[in-house]
């Protein structure tokens, strides 16, 4: 399995401990107590914020405040994609031009699927201690990032790391206590450490991170270009009609009728605004990735240690197993005892 970072690649197994030692020193730390309940997958008692769907599958972010902000991106998209093939597909494919009504179909089928990628992908979480060390991964994690990610203390306590190390930019995570390689950081919302973290976006109610960076940059690209071909010629189409028949009709419609009319075009005023914002963090993004920083690296002025880019490094493997069977009483966390766990499906 090859390394996930450059740096850790170079310096190695930097840690120097046993960590099957270390596994077993922190399940004596509890007494050396078995318990004798029924083994559940890991997706199931999965001790942080995100939720998983699909039997574990898929996963999004825990937040629910990302709720509304994310069907507001899926309005935008379907309502005016919506409109495009109720009235002006039929009305382009009959007359024989089908070069944009195809070109519309690719690019929304891309939009949607690059839109469900980034919400309900690993954007490359690295597991708790608590994860590592009920599903036995150690040894696992250690060959894929080339350092102890335990680091060597048994008692779960923070080590003393190396200066060698501090200054290429590994962290102790006090939360999830692991040490957490150059470029991660621990997202408040998902409560866990994300490889290359770069945001987390309501938008799509997910981290942005090592592993779904690509899809994020794809969907942004293919909604900016979804829109640049479907609200013109929704515009062109409508405008093109009989002006004297619409008057007509919108007089004999109710007050009702008229609200609803007002309301979709209010709603089409709002989606040509978002286009214009997409438009304009889309060349955020380019410029991000042409200056090889994160959002979190930009906004902080954090220097990259690693000198690694955003979009075309490697996405690296899924550091956790969903499915593995783990004690459900492994998975709390010393500060959980007696609080009621999240519940998942």
């Amino acid at each position: 399995m090859q390394a996930l970072n450059p740096v850790a690649e170079r310096i190695g197994a930097s840690g120097g401990g046993d960590v099957s030692r270390v596994q077993r020193l922190d399940i004596e730390s509890d007494g050396g107590k078995r318990r004798g309940k029924p083994k559940l997958p890991l997706y199931q008692v999965w001790p942080s914020e995100n939720m998983f769907f699909c039997r574990g599958l898929m996963m999004t972010g825990g937040s629910e405040d990302c709720w509304a902000p994310n069907l507001c991106v899926w309005t935008c998209i379907l309502v005016p994609s919506g409109l495009f093939f109720t009235c002006v597909f039929p009305s382009l494919w009959h007359r024989g031009a089908y070069a944009l009504p195809i070109a519309v179909l690719v690019v929304f089928l891309m939009t949607a699927g690059l839109l469900l990628a980034t919400c309900c992908t690993d954007p490359g979480i690295i597991p708790r201690r608590e994860v590592i060390l009920a599903t036995r991964c150690g040894p696992e994690l250690q060959a894929a990032l080339g350092y102890d990610v335990l680091g060597g203390a048994g008692d779960g306590k923070e080590p003393q790391l190396d200066s060698k190390l501090k200054s290429q930019g590994y962290r102790w995570c006090r939360t999830c206590r692991i040490v957490r390689p150059p470029r991660a950081s621990h997202c408040s919302d998902c409560d866990n450490c994300v490889l290359r973290y770069d945001h987390h976006c309501p938008f799509v109610n997910n981290c942005v991170g090592q592993r779904n960076y690509h899809f994020f940059f794809g969907f942004i690209t293919s909604v900016l270009i979804l829109s640049m071909l479907v609200i013109p010629a929704v515009l062109t189409y409508f405008s093109a009609l009989n002006s004297e028949m619409m008057l007509n009709q919108m007089s004999k419609l109710s007050a009702a009728m008229h609200v609803v009319f007002y309301g979709l075009a209010f709603c089409g005023f709002l989606v040509i605004v978002a286009t214009l914002l997409s438009l304009v963090l889309w060349g955020y993004h380019v410029y991000l990735i042409t200056s090889g920083k994160t959002t979190k690296e930009f906004r902080k002025s954090i220097p990259n240690v690693t000198e690694e880019p955003t979009l075309c490094a490697a996405r690296g493997p899924c550091l956790f197993d969903p499915w593995v069977q783990v004690d459900p009483d492994d998975m709390v966390r010393p500060r959980d005892h007696g609080r009621k766990s999240r519940s998942h499906f």
